[in-house]
């Protein structure tokens, strides 16, 4: 455990190593985000310039219109706030104080991007008036989306607590 704090406490951002990570273009997952992120956009933003004439948004209620564009703005603003918030990278004082940091801010991520896509899908539901059948399937995806958040934050909590654990176990360990 002592090395692994002095080699979080001994990484130089600029190294050669890290210096390829750090460029936005070039770190793999924020690739993979990105693109996921410019295929959704692009998909809403289509969306939403045919919507109207194709699914009759004249003979809709205002409601319903102004309902489903806030929806889809509301989601596109929830991946722009997810690729900024990946790009931010852990920082911290030791890894421990990352760790917190980057959990607080995952909690407070997965809270919008939960209640984006479930204004989204209501948005959905309304404007089309969707049946029981829709509804559930909605319900289902979005029960989906909150279990792979609280995987994703529990695998960071117990990473935190392992080092928690591990500094309070070894005595005299100056974690930084």
């Amino acid at each position: 455990m002592n090395d692994l704090f002095t080699a979080w406490n001994g990484v130089n951002p600029t190294s050669s190593i890290h210096a390829g990570l750090l460029h936005e273009r070039q770190h793999p997952v924020l690739k993979q985000i990105r693109k996921q992120m410019l295929i959704e956009l692009l998909g809403f933003v289509l969306f939403l310039a045919a919507y109207y004439d194709f699914f009759d948004g004249a003979r809709k209620p205002v409601y319903a219109n102004v309902l489903l564009v806030v929806a889809m703005f509301a989601v596109i603003t929830g991946n722009i706030t997810g690729y900024v918030f990946a790009r931010q990278g852990v920082t911290g004082e030791n890894i421990r104080e990352a760790l917190r940091l980057h959990i607080r801010k995952m909690r407070l991520y997965a809270v919008v991007a939960v209640l984006a896509r479930a204004l989204m899908m209501a948005g959905v539901v309304v404007f089309f008036k969707a049946n029981v059948l829709v509804i559930g399937l909605f319900l289902i995806m979005l029960l989906a989306l909150v279990w792979v958040w609280v995987r994703r934050i529990k695998t960071v909590k117990k990473v935190y607590n392992d080092i928690l654990n591990a500094v309070d176990v070894a005595p005299g360990l100056d974690p930084g």
